[in-house]
């Protein structure tokens, strides 16, 4: 009896860790998905361009491109007190279903126009130095040039 009561029990914990190890899969499943879209980080001017930056009505947009130069996700940040930091989620996406090993390219823009992809004399910039992924923080940029 108390063998076949030891059985019971054991078939009982496989099932939960079956079950539990589904609800995992699914979880981890769904964080892969579309309505997932997380990257993260900060922006920065570097101190030589710190005078130079606009005032009021400054408008500073951060944009994700892939590898094409086609933008992806872009947030717009209304006179930005730095360091300013970002996080991109589903919401900002343009475009829909960006893959967690799509390499991304983010630069920024900053205007007094509020403009964004048409840069007048003035106008401060800056890039990310390499590639980044879907998912990473502590994502640091530099607005380290003017047109």
């Amino acid at each position: 009896m108390a063998g076949h009561q030891e059985e019971r029990r054991s078939a009982a914990r496989g099932r939960l860790a079956r079950a539990g190890a589904l609800a995992l899969a699914a979880a981890l499943l769904a964080a892969c998905g579309r309505g997932e879209f997380r990257l993260s980080g900060s922006v920065t001017i570097a101190s030589a361009l710190q005078r130079k930056a606009p005032r009021d009505n400054a408008v500073m947009f951060i944009i994700a491109r892939n590898r094409g130069g086609v933008p992806v996700a872009v947030q717009r940040i209304v006179n930005p007190q730095f360091p300013v930091k970002f996080t991109f989620r589903s919401e900002d996406l343009i475009m829909p279903e960006v893959r967690p090993d799509t390499p991304l390219d983010i630069e920024v823009e900053m205007n007094a126009h509020g403009r964004l992809g048409q840069p007048q004399k003035g106008d401060l910039e800056g890039r990310h130095p390499s590639p980044v992924f879907p998912g990473e923080r502590r994502v640091h940029i530099v607005i380290d040039r003017q047109v």
